[in-house]
């Protein structure tokens, strides 16, 4: 008798397969998350917000949540990262993470953005409330400044209570929310998809390039959305800006163009980001010697945050392409989800640094200051 045995070969690897971002699972949550928390944070500012911030409320609601739908984006994509990191980490590669685990992170992420969103708001109305207040009592003239203090307290614990019970009624309608998106999608919720795969360093060189790119025409459109204020204000500021964002935009094209940026270009790139940092630093810190007020600090912005970050992300963009940081040290730091992740955010940056500038538009933490926008 002739004994044969079988050998059962393990399936086969797909070649020039990769794990890929699901956005049929990150675009429907992110739009829901978004414009869900936005009711709340709106109905809270209605209801303990300062007078005046509440006018408008469906108004509000629909620009201020379409504004922060990237912001979603970026949270959704996180939770989706960390919930396949933790499960290859507990189970192995396993391509897909649990639903409970990836629906519970998606919850916690969401709820965080909107309670921060909230916190922010409540913030800048204590501040609005304030000055209300001081206001009020010297009209009356029967309240002295332990008085003031007393209702300034009052108003402070008012807006914590109010943004704690925000938070709670966020987390309850971000489950729900969730639920609902999961329900629609046949009950799953893909953290992963399979994709076509391409050379790890072609892919690692086009998505830094692309990142920088976006980062540069990010702060390009920032820096175009102020112009017209600082038209009314300084006309010298508004030119600078001007060729700023041309310059930038024309810096964008080049870094696409190029599939291997010269070494001259990455140092222009890097001279376009650095320069207004410093002038903006500047000008936050001492103020400019030259302008319609010198040697008097502006106020620091939205807008002003939003192109700082941009040009900080592409400083770092350009080191890490002058220096050629090997393509395995950053696979290993990352799962495959983050470099979604990273043009998510900064197009993110770019849509609330435009919407910030625009009057009306974003009201959660624009200040009074007529120079908020101030210097990118």
């Amino acid at each position: 008798m002739t004994t044969s045995s079988t050998v059962v070969a393990a399936p086969p690897t797909v070649p020039g397969r990769r794990r890929a971002v699901p956005w049929a699972t990150v675009l429907p949550l992110a739009v829901v998350l978004a414009y869900a928390d936005g009711f709340w944070v709106t109905s809270m500012r209605g209801a303990v917000g300062a007078v005046g911030r509440g006018q408008g409320p469906f108004t509000t609601w629909w620009h201020e949540s379409t504004v922060l739908v990237p912001v979603y984006v970026c949270a959704v994509l996180a939770a989706l990262a960390l919930a396949v990191h933790v499960s290859d980490r507990r189970h192995g590669d396993r391509g897909r993470a649990p639903l409970l685990l990836t629906a519970g992170l998606v919850v916690v992420a969401a709820t965080l953005v909107g309670a921060v969103e909230m916190a922010v708001g409540a913030a800048y109305d204590f501040h609005l409330q304030s000055g209300q207040l001081e206001t009020m009592a010297s009209m009356r003239g029967d309240c002295r400044a332990d008085c003031i203090e007393r209702l300034r307290q009052d108003t402070w614990w008012l807006q914590l209570r109010a943004t704690g019970l925000g938070a709670v009624l966020l987390l309850v309608t971000n489950l729900g929310a969730v639920a609902w998106v999961t329900m629609f999608h046949g009950g799953r919720l893909d953290s992963v998809r399979s994709a076509r795969a391409r050379s790890r360093s072609l892919d690692a060189r086009g998505e830094r390039r692309r990142l920088l790119a976006l980062a540069l025409v990010g702060g390009a459109l920032i820096h175009l959305a102020v112009v017209p204020e600082h038209f009314e204000e300084w006309v010298a500021a508004a030119w600078f800006f001007v060729a700023l964002a041309v310059a930038q935009a024309v810096a964008a094209f080049l870094v696409l163009r190029w599939p291997a940026p010269a070494r001259g270009l990455l140092l222009l790139v890097a001279a376009l980001s650095a320069g207004p940092l410093v002038v903006w630093a500047w000008s936050r810190t001492w103020g400019l010697p030259v302008g319609p007020d010198p040697g008097v600090p502006e106020a620091v912005g939205l807008p002003d945050i939003a192109a700082g970050l941009l040009e900080l992300v592409a400083l770092v963009l350009v080191v890490v392409l002058l220096r050629g940081v090997p393509v395995a040290a950053v696979r290993r730091l990352r799962p495959e989800h983050l470099g979604r992740l990273a043009v998510a955010a900064v197009l993110a940056v770019t849509v609330v640094g435009v919407a910030s500038s625009q009057a009306g538009w974003f009201d959660v933490v624009r200040s009074e200051s007529p120079t908020s926008s101030g210097m990118g």
